[in-house]
């Protein structure tokens, strides 16, 4: 850089009554042209503010460019075999759904299962990708739950009808396409003539994966419960199951009853059969959870 001359106007000497000399600061001067030559042959760099990187005219070592768009300072560096614009404040954490373009160092936080990656060069820049740091997989991303606790009895047709038990429903909408959810279901049921009642797991208004296979007349059942019971008394239905809906659309489940008779049936949810008001009958609560597992 050019050398600047500069002139003392005045001021910068101890007073002759040897009072503070900062009380008189010196003033100095110097001419607006030789400040700017000094600028000029200083080869400061430029600044640029806009939402994409400047690119005319091509950047130089040192210029600065203002992203506008996301708040962020970034400096043109050139290492010698590369050249690219560098975060001023260091690395940072992009929070997205998306992996962002990505530099050296810098952490992605995808904000559908909480996973969290650093962006890294291979020694000699063969190949640069995002890492897995944190990996959430297995981790559980929310809970949706839904607890009945009043009766509910429906008439039931000949097998195979089933019947929504009201109330015993839940929705989940899933952070992301590769997430699972864990269906636990708890609920007293029960019927006065049946032979054999039943359960099905609904999902979107269609049986649910968690059913039997096909076996000829069989009937295909989440759960199956021998009808032979006490009108004092109602069975314990209880199961998980792990499902792959593969969307992030809300997605609803909800539990079916019915019976395997030939005519119709009246099934209870929530009581026994003669519900009897004594100390010797009860009532139950019945509920359904989702949990969201990160895949």
């Amino acid at each position: 850089m050019a050398e600047i001359s500069l002139t003392r106007l005045s001021g910068g000497n101890t007073p002759a009554d040897g009072s503070d000399p900062r009380t008189f600061p010196a003033i100095w001067n110097a001419s607006a042209t030789a400040i700017e030559d000094a600028l000029a042959e200083g080869g400061g760099g430029s600044i640029t503010v806009s939402d994409t990187a400047p690119t005319d005219p091509a950047p130089g070592q040192g210029d600065l460019w203002w992203d506008s768009a996301n708040g962020k300072l970034f400096v043109y560096y050139v290492d010698g075999d590369s050249s690219q614009w560098v975060d001023a404040a260091g690395p940072s954490v992009a929070v997205q759904s998306t992996a962002p373009t990505g530099y050296e160092g810098q952490l992605w936080l995808d904000d559908t299962d909480g996973s969290m990656y650093v962006y890294y060069t291979d020694p000699g820049g063969g190949a640069s990708s995002w890492i897995g740091a944190v990996s959430r997989s297995g981790g559980i991303l929310q809970v949706v739950s839904t607890t009945k606790t009043d009766t509910f009895s429906a008439s039931v047709g000949a097998t195979p009808a089933v019947s929504p038990v009201t109330g015993l429903s839940a929705s989940i909408t899933p952070r992301s396409t590769s997430s699972k959810i864990l269906v636990t279901v708890n609920a007293g049921v029960t019927s006065l003539n049946a032979n054999f009642f039943k359960a099905v797991l609904y999902r979107d208004g269609s049986p649910s994966g968690f059913i039997g296979d096909s076996a000829g007349s069989r009937h295909r059942v989440s759960v199956g419960v021998d009808g032979g019971v006490s009108t004092s008394n109602a069975h314990n239905v209880s199961f998980s199951y792990l499902d792959s809906p593969s969307t992030t659309s809300s997605v609803t489940y909800d539990l079916r009853v019915g019976h395997t008779d030939n005519t119709s049936q009246t099934v209870y949810v929530n009581r026994s059969v003669t519900d009897t008001d004594g100390n010797n009958f009860a009532r139950s609560a019945s509920s359904i959870t989702l949990m969201e597992v990160a895949g």
